[in-house]
């Protein structure tokens, strides 16, 4: 079926996915456009197919959260909830096996955790007048303003399950003291034992790059923990690389995450985050019903269109005991 002439009418919209788009090639192919030859030819597909493929490009270049977790597909037909099957951790393990005694065995339950699916969307307006400039720097910029959001809408929901630790909790400070404290090397390493005790081998840390507060104006986050421990001999063997090109791609086996979007909103609060710890690829779960996908659609009481970018999934914790959190008492 070929793709209709569009606006031929006012609201109607066209859509694509991010899935298998190059935006180099369609760059290419489309430089030489302007968004009004782009939007009101044959060719009005491959604005949304623009804008949905630099979207993608966005996320990979960003922090996204979804790089930690078990990430499903949501299968057509699947409805608005899934379920995350694991295996429960069992309290004992078999013993010796006596000769010609029968074996006593130790149950493996399964179970499962439910995902209700939720969409994250973002909308730009572009008048009649924005459509005499280039398509492709247009969709650049609505690409990577999209991005942007969806990826902070997707991350902040994983954060917001990794808080749901409580079996490994380390905490700092003191109820009620509105102080902040930040954390160090011993917390980092205590943290990633209690998950090993929970058979978990812990592989990713997840925190914020720097906020300070409380009545002591205290600081605490990434940044913080670095200067605070800048002297210490474990600095220099764990992060000498961070001093020599100001990245760091690992601490102590851990896969680092720095995200402002995991940042609480106020630091000296019973309870506010500081960092999580988890097993990759298996303790969180990211259930995805979608790629990046953008509409375009004519509105003519605005005199112009708009540009909708939205994905659709949703965060939990699969594995609670392969969790954990430093966080203010």
């Amino acid at each position: 079926m070929s793709v209709p002439t569009w606006p031929s009418s006012p609201g109607q919209i066209i859509s694509a996915s991010a899935g298998g788009l190059d935006f180099k090639a369609l760059a290419e192919q489309y430089g030489k456009l302007s968004v009004r030859e782009l939007v009101s030819t044959t060719s009005g597909l491959a604005l949304a197919q623009l804008v949905a493929a630099r979207a993608a490009i966005q996320l990979a270049t960003l922090v996204d959260a979804r790089r930690f977790c078990r990430v499903d597909m949501v299968p057509p037909g699947g409805g608005r909830v899934y379920h995350f099957q694991f295996v429960q951790i069992p309290a004992t393990f078999e013993a010796e096996k006596n000769e010609a005694a029968d074996l006593n065995a130790t149950d493996v339950n399964l179970s499962d955790q439910q995902a209700t699916l939720k969409m994250y969307a973002v909308r730009t307006n572009i008048s009649d007048l924005a459509q005499r400039q280039a398509a492709v720097n247009l969709a650049e910029v609505v690409g990577i303003a999209h991005g942007n959001a969806l990826n902070r809408g997707m991350n902040a929901d994983i954060y917001d399950v990794l808080d749901d630790s409580t079996t490994c909790v380390v905490t700092k400070g003191t109820a009620n003291d509105g102080n902040v404290t930040g954390y160090d090397f011993n917390d980092i390493m205590y943290l990633k034992g209690a998950i090993e005790a929970q058979k978990g081998r812990a592989d990713t840390f997840v925190t914020f790059p720097y906020a300070s507060g409380g009545t002591n104006n205290g600081k605490v986050g990434f940044y913080p923990f670095v200067m605070q421990n800048i002297t210490a001999v474990q600095f220099t063997t764990a992060l000498t690389s961070y001093v020599a090109t100001g990245q760091i791609s690992e601490l102590f086996g851990l896969k680092l995450y720095v995200d402002d979007v995991y940042k609480p909103s106020n630091v000296a609060a019973n309870g506010a985050r500081y960092a999580s710890m988890c097993v990759g690829g298996e303790a969180v779960g990211w259930a995805q019903a979608e790629d990046v996908i953008s509409e375009i659609q004519r509105w003519a009481p605005f005199i112009g269109f708009f540009i909708v970018s939205h994905v659709t999934g949703d965060a939990v914790t699969v594995m609670e005991p392969h969790t954990g959190l430093i966080k203010h008492a």
